[in-house]
Parts: C-alpha cells; sequence; structure tokens
C-alpha cells in the first residue's frame, strides 16, 4: 500500500471552506479575498510538505512510500504551483487596476457598447446656508460645475444619464437614484445616489452646483471632471477618475487622483497639492507652496508661482524656491526662464534648458544634454553633471568664475581665451581658471562635451528716436528708420 501526501486533502478541504463561505456569507467578496491573499496558499502548502520530509527522515525508509514525500515537491506540483501564481497574479492585477469582478464588469461593458442613452432632468433643489459653508458632493460618476456666488445658499441642478438596454429599465434606474441636498448645519451633503441603482445600468450625473462665495468645497467621485470657480475657501477632490479645473480659489487646492487627463489650477492664494497619477498639469499664479507626487506622462506647465515648488516622481525631482517666469516639462525635456534658487533637478533621460536663476543651481541627469544660460550678475553658483550628453554654458561679460569642468570621454570648449586653461587627460579633457574670486561653477560629463561660451549681459533696451526739428525734415534714411523702430 503506497502512502500519499496529505497536501491534496488540504487543499480539497480549502477549496470547500472557500466555496462554502461563499454560500454562507455572499455579502462578502471571496474572489477580492483570494486575489489579495492568495500567497498564503503556498505558504501553507510549503509548510505542510517540510513537516512531511521531516517525519520522513525521522525513520528509516519504508517501501511504498511516496518518493514525492521524500524528494520534496514532484515535477507535478511544480506544474501545479506555476499555474497557481500565474492564476493570483492575474487575480491581484485585475483586482488592482479593473477593480470589478465578472460578471458585472462584463455587463456593465455590454451596457456600455450596446446600451441606449436616457437622459432626465434633474429638479432643481436649494437649501438656505452661511456665508462660508462646507459643501460636499458625492458624485459617483458625472461631471461636476461648482460656481460660488453672492447668494448665502446652495442650490443643485442638472441632468442624468441612464444607459440601460430598455426604457423601463432606464425609468426605474433613474427613480432609484434620486439626487439629494441635505443641510446638516455647517455642512452641506450632495448625493446623487448611483450605487442604488442594479449593476445592470450605467448612470452618469451632470450636476450645475450654485454656493456661496466662502465657501468649502470637497469632491469625490468614480469618473467625471470637476469645473469650479470663484471659491474664497479651499478645495480637495479626490477620485478614481477625473479632471480637475479650479480658477479664482481663496483658500488651498488638494487634489488625489488615481487617473486624470489634466489637473489645471488658475489664481489659488492658499498651497496646490497634486498626488497621484496623470497627464497634463496646469499651474499658474499660485500664492501658495506648489507639492506634486506621483507620476504624470503628459505636459507640465508652471507659470508665476510665488513659493517653493515641490515635484516628485519615479525619473525627475525638482526643488525651486519660486518662479516669477515659466517652467515647461515632459518625459524627455526641461525648459525653464527665470527661476529663483536654489534650484536642484535630478533626471534620468532628459534634455535641460535653463535660462535666468538666482541663487545655486545643482542639475544631474543620467542622460541628456544640459544648455545654461545665466543673465543675472553676480553669477549663482553651478553645479551640472551628466553621465552621456553635452553640457553648455553661457557666461555674461563682466561675470566672475571659478571654473571646474571635466569630460571623461569627449572634448572639450573654451571661448575665454588663456584666463581657463584647457588640459588634455588621456580620452578626456578638462577645463580650469576664471575670473578673480568668483562663484564655483563645477561641470561634469562622462560622455560627451562641456562647451563654455561667451554672451551678452542683460539686453539693453532701445533708445528712443530723436524727433526730427521744424527747420531741418527729416530725410528719407531717417524716417525709415524711425518707423522701423516704432
Amino acid at each position: 500500500m503506497r502512502r500519499g501526501s496529505i497536501v491534496g486533502p488540504v487543499i480539497l478541504i480549502v477549496i470547500g471552506a472557500v466555496f462554502l463561505l461563499n454560500n454562507i456569507r455572499p455579502d462578502l467578496s471571496v474572489l477580492d479575498m483570494l486575489a489579495s491573499y492568495w500567497p498564503f496558499l503556498l505558504i501553507a502548502w510549503g509548510v505542510l510538505r517540510l513537516v512531511e520530509i521531516l517525519i520522513s527522515h525521522t525513520g528509516a525508509p519504508q517501501p511504498g512510500v511516496n518518493p514525492g514525500v521524500q524528494r520534496g515537491i514532484s515535477g507535478g506540483e511544480w506544474v501545479l504551483i506555476v499555474f497557481l501564481c500565474l492564476l493570483g497574479s492575474g487575480a491581484f492585477f485585475f483586482k488592482r487596476h479593473v477593480g470589478s469582478w465578472p460578471p458585472n464588469s462584463i455587463r456593465a461593458k455590454i451596457i456600455g457598447d450596446f446600451g441606449d442613452a436616457y437622459d432626465y432632468p434633474i429638479e432643481e433643489k436649494k437649501t438656505a446656508t452661511g456665508r462660508a459653508p462646507r459643501v460636499l458632493i458625492e458624485n459617483f460618476r458625472g461631471n461636476a460645475r461648482i460656481v460660488g456666488t453672492d447668494a448665502a445658499e446652495v442650490k443643485v441642478a442638472g441632468r442624468k444619464t441612464v444607459r440601460a438596454l430598455q426604457q423601463s429599465d432606464a425609468d426605474e434606474a433613474n427613480r432609484q437614484s434620486p439626487v439629494e441636498l441635505n443641510n446638516q448645519g455647517e455642512l452641506v451633503v450632495i448625493r446623487t445616489k448611483e450605487d442604488r441603482s442594479s449593476s445592470d445600468r450605467r448612470l452618469s450625473a451632470d450636476l450645475e452646483i450654485t454656493v456661496p462665495k466662502g465657501a468649502t468645497v470637497e469632491g469625490r467621485g468614480r469618473n467625471g471632471d470637476f469645473d469650479i470657480s470663484d471659491i474664497g475657501g479651499s478645495v480637495e477632490i479626490s477620485s478614481d477618475n477625473a479632471g480637475v479645473r479650479v480658477q479664482n480659489i481663496g483658500g488651498g487646492v488638494r487634489v488625489d487622483l488615481r487617473r486624470s487627463d489634466i489637473v489645471r489650477a488658475v489664481n489659488v492664494k492658499g498651497p496646490v497639492e497634486v498626488k497621484g497619477h496623470g497627464q497634463n498639469v496646469e499651474l499658474e499664479n499660485i500664492e501658495g507652496q506648489v507639492t506634486i507626487n506621483g507620476f504624470h506622462s503628459g505636459d507640465l506647465q508652471f507659470r508665476n508661482l510665488a513659493k517653493p515648488l515641490r515635484f516628485e516622481e519615479d525619473q525627475t525631482n525638482l526643488r525651486v524656491e519660486a518662479c516669477p517666469g515659466q517652467i515647461r516639462m515632459a518625459r524627455g525635456y526641461f525648459r525653464a526662464t527665470d527661476l529663483v534658487g536654489p534650484v536642484q533637478l535630478t533626471g534620468r533621460s532628459k534634455d535641460v534648458d535653463i535660462t535666468g536663476f538666482t541663487q545655486a543651481l545643482e542639475v544631474s541627469v543620467d542622460r541628456g544634454d544640459v544648455e545654461l544660460r545665466p543673465v543675472h550678475i553676480p553669477l549663482a553658483k553651478m553645479d551640472v553633471r551628466t553621465r552621456n550628453g553635452e553640457i553648455s554654458v553661457a557666461i555674461p561679460a563682466g561675470a566672475k568664475f571659478d571654473l571646474r569642468a571635466d569630460v571623461q570621454k569627449g572634448e572639450v570648449q573654451n571661448d575665454f581665451g588663456p584666463v581657463i586653461r584647457n588640459e588634455s587627460t588621456g580620452r578626456g579633457a578638462s577645463l580650469r581658471g576664471g575670473v578673480q574670486d568668483g562663484p564655483a561653477i563645477v561641470l561634469n560629463a562622462d560622455r560627451g562635451s562641456v562647451v563654455v561660451r561667451k554672451a551678452g549681459a542683460e539686453p539693453v533696451p532701445p533708445s528712443p528716436p530723436v524727433p526730427a526739428t521744424p527747420s531741418a525734415p527729416p530725410s528719407a534714411k531717417q524716417s525709415k528708420l524711425v518707423l522701423e523702430r516704432n
């Protein structure tokens, strides 16, 4: 008689327990639990196998004993383990990035592709409030436009769209999901009740909301855009997938998004914080500190930031004390004008172009060209490094500096003549020297080149044209010059 392993019966017990739990407690998401905790099956399997091996080695080998117990794990079990790992990893990925399980997700997909859209007006509702209430919008799907007004009331209107296979289903879904406006004193809650509808219908509500100008607005959604303007308080938005546009905000702005096509903030008096994943970010005229964390794959633009900017993601880190000018960056480039330092920038594959900066400047990229055009005198201290690329610095006339540039494999170019020495070191080159006792400029390139060239001082505005005297009328050449200057 062959003595087998106890792993098989234990697996049957676990599978039976899972199905029993699903029958007894259908409200529990068993599939979500398995997607998160399936590695415990491997741990339990390994512990049982280890116990069997230890027991088998305590006595003499006996004929008829399953050789898989003595070897550890058989070949068939390894195949089952690989299959379990693939299945468990796929379930976890699906749970994390999709968020719902079949058959609900399949029905929702069918409704979205083949169902008809039915529109229903949302009856206007309003409630009297103070001058500075807190307004909470729980908008699961759809768009919300919030505008501050002088009236001391909150008013809600708009329309609702239901996608369903039949008109009767859409009517029932509309009846089950009324828009509620609850006044709880200092807190006003707006709910769309879309979660009450059956899963075989898809609902979205486009809301038009007016609030007092001194209100504080908080929005929570699953899918849809928020457009907020003329609010004296702060704004906080949290959503799975949303575009956010805010303008003329008296307080701070905080945005936490899992996915977004755009975040735009204009004329904000408080701090701005953006978290999560998205594409484009546009910030302009921000009086508070700006903090951005997460991953953004699109175009990022910053203009007229009065306080520090802190930008952190997996490939780029940026610190700037203020930006009276402009910053524009994407995955492959960084361009900026008129920065207040100290400035710190690190990146992987990125071309850097900076014109006008004060205080210290530190730039470090793995791959990319770096071009610097300081226009202010005295110069700021500079420390620039690239592993593969060209470093070019245009130094204004009359500036003092102490230069130290090194290229491991490449060449150097110097436009300042004998005040800077060119030195060859094997396959590389270096520059040493400067003008009097100026700030240190350190340039390092592993592969590439370093160019130090002269640049003009800050441009001088043109002189106004000299008007012609009555006794001597201007010649044709002088008239042409005046017209060109004007």
